[in-house]
């Protein structure tokens, strides 16, 4: 027998005491990703028990975020989302890059991945140190990411407790189908709660941001955040997809030790990242090309300084010299390759380089320039 929506609504409410799942908007996300789970991985009751331990403490959060409002609304009424600056692009075009490069800067506020998961209290600035979440131990690094223990993280995660997130780790493609299509709109005022819970005791309050969801939601953020502006991350696709695939396969084994990926994950990874540059296309045409800042992979590793000074003055931003300084001293440190060399290949995902380039002609007829690296 399936486990229905109301079950896990009682699985949380059970763990909390609490009664309050917060504003509207997140019902139809969360049905259609439960209804997935039987259709998606009937066949695997372990991965289905497993996904639906996610869903109930994406639940448990969203109470406990609640209980905290129902308390403080006005610590989290007290200061405004400034900005933000949003960093976009398809995944593995450089975007994690920026957003560490930038994030040296002490003027932004960026999401840590422990406040993240477990974001009831707010972290404070002069314990935040020693709070009981943050992790004490280095994060260890691979070849595929740059990770600290207090560095920026995607604000995904605020998007999974809305149930707006890329499903792309999940192993449920009849959610991802409807996730592409879905509309968005209602994922911004509750994105904008929790960067106010998170900021309410621990400024600033300018936020850098960044998320794969955005390719797909540009529109309903730029409407959101009327001030925001974005930074905007190109990569050649023949290197980007199946990167991309390799990456995302991985971290759905992580979540589904016993999935595999095959020539269909391959193209929905395709159809889903190309899906996402057409959105995103689409929306700039709308909202207006002053509101974006393009840049190629190959100049934030041949000069990312040069880089990053033509964004602090897109975004009209000062850049300090102190933070220029630590910013040379980070590119120094984190060159390509210094973390080992990611190996993939398209062909692994049943994937040629003339299906890829052929899908994303459009894009490099605009941004292919962006692209390629010079010399």
């Amino acid at each position: 027998m399936n486990t229905t929506p109301e079950e896990l609504l009682d699985r949380a409410r059970r763990r909390t005491g609490l009664s309050d799942f917060g504003p509207d908007g997140w019902q139809d996300g969360f049905e259609h990703l439960v209804a997935a789970i039987p259709v998606d991985l009937g066949d695997d009751p372990a991965a289905a028990a497993l996904i639906e331990t996610i869903v109930v403490d994406r639940l448990v959060n969203r109470l406990r975020v609640e209980g905290w409002y129902a308390e403080h609304a006005d610590e989290a009424a007290a200061h405004e989302v400034e900005g933000p600056l949003v960093i976009i692009g398809t995944g593995r075009s450089g975007t994690t890059a920026t957003h560490y490069l930038l994030a040296i800067d002490p003027q932004f506020r960026y999401a840590r991945k422990w406040e993240l998961i477990d974001p009831v209290p707010p972290p404070e600035l002069a314990s935040e140190h020693d709070d009981p979440r943050r992790p004490q131990a280095s994060v260890d690094q691979n070849v595929q990411h740059i990770a600290t223990v207090d560095g920026p993280a995607e604000d995904r995660r605020i998007h999974e407790l809305s149930f707006h997130e890329s499903p792309n780790v999940l192993g449920v493609p009849t959610y991802a189908k409807y996730w592409r299509t879905a509309d968005h709109t209602s994922a911004f005022p509750y994105h904008e709660r929790i960067l106010r819970l998170l900021h309410s005791r621990r400024p600033p309050y300018r936020w850098l941001l960044k998320s794969p969801e955005s390719m797909y939601t540009l529109g309903a953020f730029a409407s959101h955040y009327p001030n925001a502006r974005f930074v905007m991350t190109h990569r050649d696709p023949e290197k980007v997809i199946p990167s991309a695939c390799s990456v995302i396969a991985e971290h759905t084994r992580m979540r589904l030790p016993e999935w595999t990926a095959d020539r269909e994950f391959g193209r929905q990874t395709l159809e889903h990242l190309l899906g996402g540059v057409r959105r995103a296309m689409a929306d700039r045409a709308v909202l207006g090309e002053d509101r974006f800042f393009d840049v190629g992979q190959p100049e934030l590793q041949t000069d990312p300084m040069g880089a990053v000074e033509r964004i602090y003055e897109f975004a009209g931003l000062r850049l300090d010299d102190d933070v220029r300084a630590a910013m040379i001293a980070w590119t120094a440190q984190n060159t390509a390759g210094s973390r080992g060399e990611h190996r993939y290949t398209a062909e692994e995902f049943g994937l040629t380089t003339e299906e890829i380039r052929a899908g994303f002609a459009e894009y490099l007829d605009r941004f292919g320039g962006f692209c390629k690296t010079s010399g």
